[in-house]
């Protein structure tokens, strides 16, 4: 005896969605072997075990159908992607959905996000100028532990080139001897080696 095994991809029936109090999407799949369907919002599965209650999702299978719907509580405030996928070993099939907020809802998020801004900001710059003086405190700190007299500071800041030694090169640096001859005096200049 021989038996036929039919084999069907998964395919997607139809989908749907209206809006009233909730948000209320559908989707329908067909194959053989069934298809499993799940939820996808932007490409994050949607358990059915949803712990945060905005979206529900419940499933019924009827082989060789599966149907699935979820619903959003409360509105999108930003735009978020919706996706049902149906698949069996033999094909996979998904039905894309995009969810646009209302203009209000994209008012209250740039609303927040500025004002959020505004807070960090200033608390950034409010760390910043704190740090700014605890460094000009240490700064005052240690110019008063300096080593330096007061009065050659004001030196220094005035005329830092008088408190420089100058510059003698130690090779061509010559000795004098008087010499005298005839009844004149003659300088000699004669040269000497420096160690180092």
């Amino acid at each position: 005896m021989v038996t036929l095994q039919v084999i069907l991809p998964t395919t997607l029936l139809y989908s749907s969605c209206s809006l009233e109090k909730t948000l209320q999407c559908s989707c329908s799949f067909y194959g053989i072997p069934t298809p499993s369907v799940q939820w996808l919002m932007e490409g994050v599965p949607v358990s059915v075990k949803n712990m945060d209650n905005i979206l529900q999702v419940t499933s019924t299978i009827n082989a060789p159908w599966a149907n699935s719907t979820i619903n959003l509580i409360g509105k999108p405030e930003i735009v978020m992607s919706l996706h049902c996928e149906g698949k069996n070993k033999y094909g996979i099939h998904t039905s894309s959905i995009f969810l646009i907020p209302d203009k209000n809802s994209v008012s209250k998020v740039f609303t927040k996000g500025l004002v959020q801004g505004i807070v960090y900001g200033s608390i950034a710059s409010a760390l910043f100028f704190f740090l700014l003086v605890l460094l000009a405190m240490k700064v005052l700190k240690w110019w008063e532990k300096s080593p330096i007299p007061k009065d050659e500071e004001a030196l220094i800041l005035r005329k830092p080139e008088l408190l420089e030694e100058p510059e003698t090169s130690k090779e061509t640096e010559a000795e004098t001897l008087p010499v005298s001859v005839g009844g004149k005096s003659l300088c000699l200049w004669e040269p000497r080696s420096s160690t180092s």
